[in-house]
């Protein structure tokens, strides 16, 4: 089964970026090269129409001097967001809470994958790195060269600047957290 609907973090990060944009007096071209996105792209996010990858929004947020949280909520709403969804709706990750700390954010996320899925993120910024746990069934975790096979009550952490992957090589749905520590902007 695959839904369609489009998630309610597009029509956010539409707002937020172009209010942002706006209010730095700068072009869609100039975002577009701080961030290292192509202008059409950039075009399409402010539209709404945009599947965009958490890593593109990383870059948007950071070329603006916000954090990820800032870029993908609607302002003064702090209540957790489905941020992705897989080929299956029943695959999703949902950003639940965002610590702003001295240096960086804390942010906790809540993921599941059916099986067969999976997710493939590009390299995070220098000073990056995750810490996920399994609460149900196994997760294969792929980061650097090594690759982890994590069982329920099983956890790991890595530093998320050369990329990474989910997979749900299993027969059942996988729950897992993810807590990632974001260094500031910029």
């Amino acid at each position: 089964m695959t839904d369609t609907t489009p998630l309610q973090v597009f029509s956010n990060v539409a707002h937020n970026l172009r209010t942002t944009r706006l209010r730095l007096g700068w072009s869609q071209e100039k975002l577009a090269l701080q961030a290292d996105v192509s202008r059409r792209m950039l075009v399409n996010i402010e539209a709404g129409a945009s599947n965009v990858s958490i890593a593109t929004l990383d870059r948007l947020a950071d070329a603006m001097g916000l954090t990820f949280s800032a870029l993908v909520r609607a302002p003064g709403d702090e209540a957790p967001l489905r941020v992705w969804q897989g080929q299956n709706a029943n695959s999703h990750a949902t950003l639940l809470q965002s610590l702003p700390l001295p240096g960086g954010t804390l942010e906790l996320w809540a993921w599941q994958l059916q099986a067969g899925e999976h997710y493939l993120a590009e390299p995070d910024p220098a000073g990056c790195g995750e810490i996920v746990q399994v609460q149900q069934g196994q997760l294969t975790v792929s980061h650097h060269s090594c690759t982890q096979l994590l069982q329920s009550g099983q956890s790991a952490s890595y530093s998320t600047e050369q990329g990474y992957a989910y997979h749900n090589h299993g027969s059942s749905t996988v729950h897992f957290s993810r807590s990632i520590l974001m260094p500031l902007p910029g």
